[in-house]
């Protein structure tokens, strides 16, 4: 892939234009690796929290049935 210029000359040679895609490649990669980490991280605390808030709310059920009995 070539980037032209505006008399149709090639702008980079071959080689450094596969390593400035390459390297473009490689970091978007990595940025979308990053960002699916995190987003697993914010999905993992959210599911803790409502984890903690179910066992919590077993837990008044439980002792208001326990008082009601």
């Amino acid at each position: 892939m070539y980037a032209i210029a505006l008399r149709g000359r090639t702008v980079l040679k071959p080689q450094a234009s596969y390593l400035v895609f390459t390297a473009a490649g490689g970091y978007i990669g990595f940025k979308y690796y990053q960002f699916k980490q995190y987003e697993g991280q914010l999905i993992e605390k959210r599911r803790e929290v409502l984890l903690e808030k179910r066992a919590q709310r077993q837990a008044d059920a439980a002792a208001a049935a326990a008082a009601a009995a």
